[in-house]
């Protein structure tokens, strides 16, 4: 027999689930419409632009008029695209609306909120109620980082202090809760139980609802410009990378987005096996590639560079080949290279801002051999990009 709370969450939870079902509903009506703009737009976009090709005066205002109308469908498709996004996460939110709750009272106030958090934020239109926080909200911190007691998390305004006093954790699927459990730092075992033994796929899944403070260290960590995280097989190291990357794209919305990220990882299967850890979490996956594509990409024409299977092949097969690569000597031959390459042979592509050419591969390959010759490879790498942010 549910208890009275018990009742009481899963009221809640169906209240959330309905106006969860009315904004879909509502933003599958907008992108409808949106998408019909676009559809119209395209099939009459010449019909609204004047072609002028006869003098130099009418070919500008002919390509102003392409450019204007190109933008205004580009801004029709983008609203499409965002209204797809909505969907496509509260479609996440109704089968699992939240996972977790804690009940805060700010030093000074009198009233104490219950926070839910879950994958993404869901405010309640009509009533101006924040419904659900995400998980990478400043406030969700909290239930990450605290037992109850007293806590306090960065805003935008600084740090806010209080008391959690209470700190739970739901397991709901499809609309129903299944299980409700009062927990204090650490996650519930019998929540992590129940998880665990979810069927699984071949594919990564990202469970934010069990992040320990550790891993939520790491992924908020913003005083570091470069993070490396160390651990054994399986403790948690690509997990903690993608919500990382996930918070970042959070945090940061305005600035870039997953379009502006890169993902080096070991080989193509490993791309595949984490393809959908993001989408889970709400956002777009971002560029994936391995470090030997990405090489092989940016190499000039006329180098080429060896496959892995070849060179394993090379190695299982050629006698002196392992006793090559292991030789001090060929240590020294890739000094004598490097060493070289500050004399001569360098080469840097031109650095491209909106489709110009903001500065010529020449221009930056002289500018690496402007400074003294004593100052090595990386020291003069660091020195041009300092001077080229400052131009």
């Amino acid at each position: 027999m549910e208890s009275k709370e018990e009742q009481q969450e899963q009221q809640r939870l169906s209240r959330v689930i309905d106006v969860i079902q009315r904004q879909k509903q509502a933003r599958i009506d907008e992108a409808g419409l949106s998408k019909q703009e676009v559809i119209d737009m395209r099939k009459t976009f010449w019909d609204e632009v004047t072609v002028n090709l006869d003098e130099p005066d009418d070919i500008i205002e002919t390509e102003a008029s392409i450019r204007q109308r190109a933008e205004l469908l580009g801004e029709h498709e983008r609203s499409y695209q965002r209204f797809t996004k909505h969907i496509r996460t509260l479609e996440r939110l109704e089968t699992s609306p939240y996972f977790g709750r804690l009940d805060f009272k700010e030093i000074g106030e009198s009233k104490e909120e219950a926070i839910y958090i879950g994958i993404a934020s869901l405010e309640d239109e009509q009533q101006q109620e924040f419904l659900v926080y995400d998980w990478r909200a400043p406030i969700s911190s909290m239930y990450y980082d605290y037992a109850p007691g007293a806590v306090k998390f960065l805003s935008g305004d600084g740090e806010v202090h209080g008391e959690m006093t209470k700190k739970r954790q739901y397991l709901i699927e499809r609309g129903q809760l299944k299980g409700m459990f009062d927990t204090g730092l650490t996650i519930g075992d019998q929540l992590l139980q129940q998880l665990l033994s979810q069927s699984s796929s071949d594919a990564m899944k990202s469970i934010v609802s069990t992040i320990q403070r550790e891993q939520n260290a790491i992924i908020r960590n913003e005083r570091s410009r470069m993070l490396i995280v160390q651990g054994a097989a399986g403790s948690g190291k690509t997990s903690a990378a993608m919500q990382r990357v996930a918070y970042l794209l959070y945090k940061y919305r305005e600035q870039f987005d997953s379009a502006n990220m890169l993902l080096l990882s070991p080989n193509p299967l490993f791309n595949r096996y984490v393809s959908g850890v993001l989408p889970e979490l709400g956002e777009e996956n971002l560029k994936q590639t391995t470090f030997q594509h990405h090489i092989a990409g940016r190499l000039p024409d006329g180098w080429t560079l060896e496959s892995p299977f070849r060179q394993i092949e090379r190695l299982l097969t050629e006698d002196d080949a392992n006793i090559r690569y292991a030789e001090p000597d060929y240590i020294q031959e890739l000094d004598r290279f490097i060493e070289h390459l500050n004399e001569e042979g360098m080469k840097f592509t031109p650095l491209v801002f909106r489709g110009d050419v903001w500065k010529s591969g020449e221009d930056i390959t002289d500018l690496f051999y402007s400074y003294e010759d004593h100052i090595s490879t990386p020291n003069r790498l660091e020195l041009m990009a300092e001077q080229l942010e400052a131009t």
